[in-house]
């Protein structure tokens, strides 16, 4: 159903010049009135208006509900997935330089 009350989906576009947005079934859009020809906005009298299609959804994402009752999914238990290997615990120390905050000093030679 479009906005302005026909019921047909998927049928609200836009204005490519002035964004008006407009019902391409019912001719009914952002302004009052009826379009008189649907290729010519009524706000901006412009020709081949039609511009890309709004308020439209292409592939929506389901339900989690929905997802869960799909057959031929399959959700993974702990015991099916394989371990991480187990971090050691001794960390080596590695030689650290002196970390100096702020401007660096110019070598004077």
């Amino acid at each position: 159903m479009c906005r302005w009350g026909c019921y047909t989906t998927n049928t609200t576009y836009m204005c490519k010049w002035c964004g008006t947005r407009y019902c391409k079934e019912c001719f009914r859009g952002d302004y009052q009135g009826l379009m008189t020809d649907p290729n010519k906005c009524r706000i901006c009298n412009q020709n081949r208006c039609q511009g890309q299609r709004v308020e439209f959804v292409a592939n929506a994402k389901p339900d989690d509900e929905s997802a869960a009752k799909r057959p031929g999914t399959r959700g993974r238990s702990a015991k099916t997935t394989k371990p991480s290997p187990p971090k050691s615990s001794k960390k080596t120390k590695s030689p650290s330089k002196k970390k100096s905050s702020g401007k660096k000093k110019k070598k004077r030679k």
